[in-house]
């Protein structure tokens, strides 16, 4: 049994309320557009804002499909929050009997299998992730499926053989697009820049944050990416805390990806939480202010290795700093293009001398990060004053008017006329 959360009180990110009645399975089995959310929270905000605007435009016809009552409250709170229509959320249930095999790390599968006969009653399925081309080969019915990949990254795992089950997909910018084509992976007439759908909803309410810490320090920004193939969280990340803690000149934010601390054990997390220190570190594996941008907009330097954050760091460009962990071939592979936005160091490196350098070299890397920007997020622009702005159609609204192309539903201007 599904259960809805349409009138879920806002901010609530625990589980359902009792008085919240549960859905049938086949109740919304009408709904042309199903938005299939299940590659984590991290992920909402590249794919919530263009649910919310084919619902706006056309009320009742959209789904949005979670693994998990928690994800489904997080999404209706982000929602609410931003004053965005609200569709139909559904929690994708697993039999009983197969859930220990979700907790064994089968949970999507499981969750696409269950209900692939569901999902291919819509016209449309728009996903974030790519778990879910498995539907091509679970249903001989499945309905087209659009991908709207979340960040702007460059490792080789964001350009993979499974966009070609793809019917369409719809990207940040020209640098993705390019990349796809070349690949074979997406022809030409079936990838469309849409724009930076996150970046343009956090542009839209104003970059405007409190400080991080209530000092006049440099703040430091540590990102290392999940996936143990390149992570420097490791090899890097206790050494890079006990300099600045030593030094005394910056603060330091140790953020990992989201997905990082996901499966840790307790003692794991309490021995990097133990690195924090009021009013110098913080240590955060995995907060909504990993996702929100809280981080890469209120740092001065980013440190990083393959995380497509550093690009969202970039909307105004700063210094940065890279830690090869893994000994990488880097300097002419697509996969590490982003490692040409500052030094590129190794994790035995002195890390307050690599800071230092840092901060003095920015200089000779901003005409390319500005660059690079404006090829990778389609419509990104700077004021006079540094100001980073977005020029030409919403990329939510560029992204709900190709979806709805495969849907069958009226255009805005269609449904404007009607009225």
């Amino acid at each position: 049994m599904s259960q809805s959360v349409a009138n879920m009180p806002a901010g609530q990110t625990g589980s359902f309320s009792p008085s919240i009645p549960a859905r049938s399975r086949g109740s919304d089995a009408a709904t042309p557009v199903h938005v299939v959310a299940i590659g984590g929270i991290h992920q909402f905000a590249h794919i919530v804002p263009v649910a919310c605007e084919i619902e706006r435009r056309q009320p009742g016809s959209v789904t949005l499909f979670v693994l998990s009552p928690n994800d489904a409250a997080a999404a209706a709170a982000v929602i609410r929050e931003n004053g965005l229509a609200m569709p139909a959320i559904t929690v994708m249930t697993i039999p009983l009997a197969l859930r220990p095999l979700a907790k064994a790390g089968l949970g999507k599968i499981l969750a696409l299998a269950t209900w692939s006969g569901h999902l291919a009653r819509a016209r449309v399925l728009l996903c974030a992730e790519r778990t879910s081309t498995i539907l091509r080969r679970l249903r001989p019915d499945c309905p087209p499926i659009v991908h709207i990949p979340h960040g702007a990254g460059d490792r080789a795992v964001g350009f993979e053989p499974r966009f070609k089950l793809f019917d369409q997909v719809l990207v940040a910018g020209n640098k993705d697009r390019d990349r796809l084509i070349a690949s074979g992976l997406v022809a030409p007439e079936d990838c469309l820049v849409a724009g930076p759908i996150k970046l343009a909803a956090i542009l839209e309410r104003g970059i405007a944050r409190p400080p991080l810490f209530d000092n006049a320090r440099p703040t430091i920004l540590f990102n290392p990416h999940f996936s143990k193939k390149h992570s420097s969280l490791d090899s890097f990340g206790r050494q890079l805390a006990e300099a600045v803690r030593k030094d005394g000149r910056y603060n330091l934010v140790i953020a990992p990806h989201a997905r990082m601390a996901k499966s840790w054990s307790k003692r794991r997390r309490l021995s990097w939480q133990a690195l924090a220190e009021a009013g110098r570190i913080i240590v955060d594996l995995g907060s909504p202010r990993c996702n929100d941008m809280t981080y890469t907009l209120g740092a001065d330097l980013y440190i990083g290795d393959v995380s497509s954050q550093v690009y969202e760091f970039l909307i105004r460009p700063r210094p940065c700093l890279f830690v090869d962990a893994k000994g990488v071939d880097w300097q002419s592979s697509e996969d590490y293009a982003m490692w040409h936005f500052g030094e590129v160091v190794a994790p035995d490196c002195a890390p307050i001398a690599a800071i230092d350098r840092a901060f003095a070299q920015h200089g000779a890397y901003v005409a390319w990060q500005r660059q690079r920007m404006a090829y990778s997020i389609a419509g990104i622009t700077w004021a006079p004053d540094g100001t980073p702005l977005l020029e030409g159609t919403a990329p939510a609204a560029r992204a709900a008017d190709a979806v709805m192309r495969w849907a069958a539903l009226p255009k805005e201007e269609a449904l404007r006329t009607a009225a």
